[in-house]
């Protein structure tokens, strides 16, 4: 069963308007995240990467081969992006969780 995304109007703080005004591509997949429904809790990505601006951070192929980049301390993040099988699932600047379309991050920050 998958469960339509909530239809709001795109409401991004300062912060993020500002850093997305620096990436129009993230800026365009988010966008086209809002209309994608929300992952079924039953889904099993077989390939999870996670992003920032500088490129590829990590990844995951088949819950058993992992990878990832090596970092300076000066290149700091200034977003985070998981992709499941090449779809945006999550995206988040600092603390500030932009797009969720995972379920159960969606009851654990309720929880909070």
């Amino acid at each position: 069963m998958v469960k339509e995304m909530r239809k709001t109007q795109v409401n991004w703080s300062p912060q993020v308007f500002s850093i997305l005004s620096n990436y129009p591509q993230w800026q365009d997949m988010l966008h086209s995240a809002l209309h994608k429904p929300l992952l079924d809790t039953t889904y099993c990505p077989e390939v999870i990467e996670v992003f920032d601006q500088h490129g590829l951070l990590a990844g995951r192929v088949h819950g058993c081969f992992s990878y990832e980049c090596s970092r300076t301390f000066q290149s700091e993040s200034e977003f985070i992006a998981w992709l499941f099988d090449g779809e945006l699932a999550v995206f988040y600047v600092g603390s500030e969780l932009v797009i969720n379309r995972i379920q159960i991050l969606e009851r654990v920050s309720r929880e909070w």
